[in-house]
């Protein structure tokens, strides 16, 4: 019987499963966590915001950090980073909230080095695996938002949180057994001269798409990470039993898994590009309009919350996707999106912290839908900026 060979595909499925499990394992516990280190809402707000930070600030120190130790030593570091640190963040104030910015650190470096693995060994498969990296995203993501407050009644909170540990354990077993192979992109790399301060300012200069889509993939991070903070919030107060927001959370994060999948296999064309923006503007509309309705039956809010989920999922995987069709190698890969990211989670950090002062000030969420609302807009025509500045002749 021939063996099942251990490939790329499986080892971007398990890197992937570590990008967001311990960020999102933290609000399903948050009432559990708020009793044992006795901490207010808006202590809870920044635990929460902190890994976002650390995406804004680190994101575009990476690419040095990869270009110092290498693809498979920086791998080496933040998969150790991050098993270390989310493991001890739970024996004590102090270390929950250094633990989770070290979690944050370790995440961001891992967020930069997908592309450049996938630029390095895969290139010509670059569009198959960015959908494969951003479906397995969702997928563990959604596992352990819909399975992490039903494990804390049976295990503990604590025990729920170490589990996440185990990952990146899996992870790093995965990568050595990975065949050897170094591509032509790694070999020209491996020669590059080391990246300067200057030379992010050239390639802003020659590339100005570069900071078009920073602050796409911004403003697209700050409605989800802004969902994500607050959407059982605002489904409970539409009087939803405790079951039904749980079901309608994790039916969120489930509904985009098939079109993260598939978007990045999409060609690149204008045309192309065009009409998947107005569908994603389209699926914003429909979902923040419809939870700003009075009091909308479980059907229509069913509806709603796939809507969001289709369109959060997508547009998340073309924000990434595009990184690699500005990239003529993996070197370049990991600077541009060093670049993206670092810009794009600094303007996501400030959602949730925003979102819940605005429901605060008001007494309830409809000008912080609205707000949502008008900024899913801007979207759109940053995207539209974005494609119609392409070099017709690449497209």
């Amino acid at each position: 019987m021939e063996k099942i060979k251990f490939n790329l595909n499986w080892e971007i499925f398990l890197i992937a499963g570590n990008l967001r499990l311990a960020i999102i394992v933290i609000p399903p516990l948050s009432t559990y966590i708020m009793q044992a280190f006795k901490l207010s809402a808006t202590e809870m707000g920044i635990l929460t915001t902190i890994p976002l930070v650390c995406f804004g600030i680190f994101s575009v120190l990476a690419p040095l950090v990869i270009h110092r130790l290498g693809t498979q030593g920086s791998l080496l570091l933040s998969l150790t980073l991050l098993l270390v640190a989310n493991f001890v963040r739970i024996y004590s104030l102090p270390l929950l909230f250094l633990g989770t910015a070290l979690v944050g650190t370790a995440i961001t470096l891992l967020n930069v080095l997908i592309p450049t693995i996938i630029m390095e060994r895969a290139p010509e498969k670059a569009s198959i695996l960015n959908g494969l990296y951003i479906a397995a995203l969702s997928l563990w993501a959604a596992l352990i938002g819909y399975s992490a407050a039903f494990l804390a009644k049976n295990i503990g909170w604590q025990a729920v949180i170490q589990l996440v540990s185990l990952p990146p354990v899996v992870a790093l077993c995965g990568w050595f057994l990975l065949p050897k192979k170094i591509s032509n992109a790694q070999v020209n790399d491996h020669h590059a001269p080391m990246p300067q301060k200057k030379s992010l300012k050239q390639l802003l200069v020659k590339q100005p798409r570069v900071l078009i889509l920073a602050f796409f993939m911004g403003m697209q991070s700050f409605i989800f990470y802004g969902l994500v903070a607050w959407l059982p919030s605002i489904l409970s107060n539409l009087k939803l039993s405790v079951l039904a927001v749980g079901g309608l959370f994790a039916l969120f994060q489930f509904s985009g898994i098939p079109i993260s999948y598939l978007i990045p296999r999409l060609k690149t064309s204008r045309r192309t590009l065009q009409t998947v923006l107005i569908f994603l503007l389209s699926g914003y509309l429909i979902g923040l309009g419809s939870l700003l309705l009075g009091k909308p039956s479980l059907l229509l809010l069913t509806s709603a919350v796939i809507c969001l989920g289709l369109t959060t999922a997508a547009i998340f995987s073309l924000s990434l996707s595009l990184i690699t069709t500005l990239a003529h190698s993996a070197r370049e890969a990991s600077a541009i999106g060093g670049i993206v990211q670092s810009i794009g989670y600094l303007i996501a950090c400030l959602s949730p912290t925003l979102l819940g002062q605005l429901k605060t000030s008001v007494g309830n969420w409809e000008v912080a839908l609205v707000v949502l609302l008008l900024l899913a807009c801007c979207t759109f025509l940053v995207g539209l900026l974005f494609v119609s500045s392409a070099d017709p002749k690449a497209q």
